[in-house]
């Protein structure tokens, strides 16, 4: 009895080939024997070349397909990539709202540039996987249909579980890849001696608590700032049926769904279609050898959109050998695999993942002055940009300047008084510095007064003038107009007043400036 799938799919091929195949296969039924097929197969040149064609490129690849289509690591995979070898991911933060002003004519001119974020991405999956027909093994198969359809079978899902396991690799290796560079936010759990219960409880309740705060908007749980992205950090948030859950099945073993449903607040069907076990994070070679221990990582919460797996292209090839008589195929799969560093992600592991830094520096456009009483922020930059080493970061002159750690790139400046000191960042090998000055933060003048339009001196006086506003601090020049009759020198306390010291009897001018605004008293000296 023909199986109806393959009386179907054999009656397909028939309806695409040439006369030549019409003329000696004919329409299959339920009840036909499997010699109609296998003799002129086996004794007709043309008819054996195109069957074997057809059967490798029309049903072993349909099957194929729809295999792919149905792969539980479907769930992760983007849109199809159909140009091009290399992309780009383009994220722009949320615009910054602003109190309307109904008075505000002048807002319409200025510029509100978006904050556009770029991550490149290439294609770096492209594999071929060889199948070779041998005449004397077709020819056994053609023995019943059962053994045609089982040889057709073991083809299937000889390319398709080899394909499978190299994309099971590249899939989960993207977790080990992100955790090994330091590109993906990390929540580290303590190494619990009672074993891969007390790791299932500690990751029930951490999940639990990123599952719900991924929800919210944050520039916490993305990986852009954590690479030394440039600009502000980026604001991401997730909705929860998007939150998928990679988790090592010694550790899943001992969680129930129902109990994680309920944990995360979730539908138990929409929770499992989330939740991808893994056997391990470890990286084999293709040789089978291991190249990484991911022993430290035991599972992952993320935006499904952190998987950026993209198909390119998907297709087969094949040519003849007539030296051992055989038909050669070649499925190729084509794909990208990255992540993004502009979604929500966080690798559950016992341990900090370490990338040693070569080199440590503040960045350009620090600010270099602080006011007392207030603070500023530095920012500095590692090579490389996902360096993982912890920074310390110093003040030479702490009366004048304190430091606090942000983190490891973002150090706070604390003025405290008038002065200079210089602030180190470490990281024991490495360091740079950079020189901070405290000082009042300039307040400008709009009005400056002498009180009096001449003044007497015998010997020193004192002139104090009165600024608009009270505070306002633009530094006020002080010049004699003839040094011969009397000089003059700024009180080093006091920007609005200054001493006069006569040195001979006569006349001359005190001039008072801030660059804008100049006032002129008379000065009559009598040292006699």
């Amino acid at each position: 009895m023909l199986p109806k799938g393959l009386k179907n799919s054999l009656n397909k091929i028939r309806q695409i080939s040439s006369d030549i195949y019409h003329q000696y296969i004919p329409i299959l039924e339920d009840d036909t024997d499997i010699s109609a097929l296998a003799e002129p197969v086996l004794t007709v040149p043309e008819v054996y070349n195109e069957f074997c064609n057809a059967l490798v490129n029309r049903i072993v690849y349909t099957q194929i397909e729809t295999k792919v289509f149905n792969s539980p690591l479907k769930g992760l995979e983007g849109n199809v990539m159909p140009l091009g070898y290399a992309g780009q991911e383009i994220y722009v933060n949320p615009a910054k709202g602003r109190q309307y002003n109904p008075n505000d004519f002048a807002g319409i001119l200025q510029k509100y540039e978006a904050d556009v974020k770029v991550q490149y991405l290439v294609k770096n999956f492209d594999m071929q996987y060889p199948l070779t027909v041998i005449r004397t093994k077709l020819k056994e198969a053609f023995v019943s249909w059962e053994s045609l359809d089982s040889f057709i079978s073991g083809l299937t899902n000889s390319l398709y579980n080899g394909m499978y396991i190299d994309e099971w690799r590249f899939s989960k290796g993207l977790v080990s890849s992100a955790y090994k560079n330091n590109m993906v936010m990390v929540e580290t759990i303590a190494n619990d001696p009672t074993g891969s219960e007390g790791y299932a409880k500690a990751f029930t309740t951490k999940a639990r608590e990123l599952f719900l705060n991924f929800q919210m908007p944050s520039t916490k749980y993305n990986a852009w700032y954590k690479v030394g992205g440039a600009g502000k950090p980026i604001t991401t948030w997730t909705n929860p049926e998007d939150i998928v859950i990679l988790i090592r099945n010694d550790i899943r073993a001992y969680l129930d769904v129902n109990v994680l449903a309920n944990a995360f607040q979730i539908d138990r069907a929409v929770l499992l279609g989330n939740i991808y076990p893994v056997d391990n994070f470890d990286v084999y070679s293709d040789d089978g050898n291991k190249i990484y221990d991911g022993s430290a990582i035991y599972g992952m919460i993320a935006d499904r959109n952190w998987f950026k797996i993209k198909p390119i292209d998907q297709f087969m090839e094949n040519s003849y050998n007539s030296n051992n008589r055989a038909m050669q195929y070649f499925l190729n799969n084509i794909k990208m695999y990255e992540f993004s560093l502009f979604a929500n992600a966080c690798v559950f592991a016992t341990s900090e993942s370490t990338v040693e830094s070569t080199n440590v520096e503040f960045v350009d456009g620090n600010p270099t002055t602080v006011a007392p009483n207030s603070s500023i922020v530095l920012e500095i930059a590692t090579t490389p940009a996902n360096a993982s080493s912890s920074i310390t970061f110093t003040s030479s002159a702490p009366t004048y300047a304190t430091v606090t750690k942000i983190d490891n790139r973002h150090v706070r400046v604390n003025g405290l008084l008038e002065g200079s000191t210089t602030i180190t960042a470490s990281d024991g090998s490495h360091s740079d510095t950079l020189s901070i000055t405290v000082a009042p933060k300039e307040i400008k003048i709009t009005g400056l007064s002498a009180g009096v339009e001449s003044i007497n001196v015998t010997t020193t006086e004192t002139l104090t003038l009165t600024v608009t506003p009270a505070d306002g601090n633009t530094p006020i020049y002080y010049t004699s107009s003839n040094d011969a009759i009397f000089t003059v020198s700024k009180d080093a306390s006091k920007n609005n007043k200054c001493t006069i010291t006569g040195v001979s009897d006569g006349t001359a001018t005190l001039i008072c400036t801030t660059g804008e605004i100049t006032v002129l008293v008379t000065v009559n000296v009598d040292v006699a």
